[in-house]
């Protein structure tokens, strides 16, 4: 049975396989202190192009980090991004980029606002082994 269903495997396109394995990126939440860590429909990640997403929200300039990470509702997974650093965190500010890890995160992400405003998270999948995280102020 097993040699069959290796057989059957085989004889498929990579594209099928590809498609069987390829996550729902829209099933992601931004993720963090500002939702109570929950997931949170206003902060569903929305398409930007290709495998770039992100999800905006109002930040209070006060000093205080904002911890926050990118996870389905159950953080699956694989579907849970976070600093790949450690529990620490990975701080962030506007026009930086970070790698971030969806199989092992190891900690959250850190961002505080240099001014009070709406901002703009995003994650890029294009790489999926080591998606890219980065904030812009919003306009």
């Amino acid at each position: 049975m097993l040699v069959m269903f290796t057989a059957l495997l085989s004889g498929c396109s990579t594209t099928f396989v590809e498609q069987i394995l390829e996550k729902d990126y829209e099933s992601f939440y931004l993720r963090g202190v500002f939702t109570w860590w929950e997931a949170d429909e206003n902060y569903r990640l929305e398409l930007v192009e290709g495998k770039l997403f992100k999800a905006s929200v109002k930040l209070i300039a006060d000093g205080q980090p904002y911890d926050f990470k990118f996870a389905d509702k159950n953080y699956t997974p694989g579907y849970d991004c976070g600093s790949p650093i450690g529990t620490e965190g990975k701080v962030l500010m506007t026009g930086t980029r970070a790698l971030s890890s969806c199989e092992n995160p190891g900690g959250n992400f850190q961002f505080t606002p240099e001014e009070t405003g709406k901002y703009d998270f995003f994650i890029d999948f294009s790489n999926e082994e080591s998606p890219t995280v980065y904030i812009k102020k919003a306009f």
